[in-house]
């Protein structure tokens, strides 16, 4: 089935870079968790998807097509303007790279999940976001007790 170009760019438009369903379900079970965050920091390299600043911990949620998430199998279904799509998603992981670098040298906890993770498995998600912070925790209170 061929799509004709208006209703694509239709499709694409209506793709935002804030607020996804992915974003909210996390945010959502953060918050039943008691965490409590910024959204969409624009003063942080990347504008990372949710901070806990108490725990210097930045968290982005990657939808699978746009960041690559099994990059080859994405390549081989492409149908159309595969040249443009392929290098887009490499430019995407790159910049993922280098934010995760930026936010490192910071002093920051760089945490990503993939779309697929939260929605199949988002105690998993939790937990490994539990775990991440009870260590920041930790380190705060052995540096306040040096």
């Amino acid at each position: 089935m061929k799509r004709d170009s208006s209703k694509t760019s239709t499709m694409m438009a209506s793709i935002h870079g804030k607020d996804t369903s992915i974003e909210l379900v996390l945010r959502k079970a953060l918050y039943h968790e008691g965490y409590r965050y910024r959204k969409n920091v624009s003063t942080l390299p990347g504008h990372p998807d949710i901070v806990l600043r108490k725990y210097r911990v930045c968290i982005f949620c990657d939808g699978d097509f746009f960041h690559g998430y099994d990059l080859a199998r994405i390549e081989g279904q492409l149908k159309t303007n595969k040249a443009f799509w392929s290098a887009k998603i490499r430019r995407n992981r790159e910049r993922d790279r280098k934010v995760d670098r930026q936010l490192v040298e910071m002093g920051y906890v760089v945490l990503r999940f993939w779309e697929h993770e939260i929605k199949e498995d988002l105690k998993k998600v939790l937990d490994e976001i539990e775990l991440v912070t009870e260590k920041m925790e930790r380190r705060k209170q052995e540096r306040l007790e040096r």
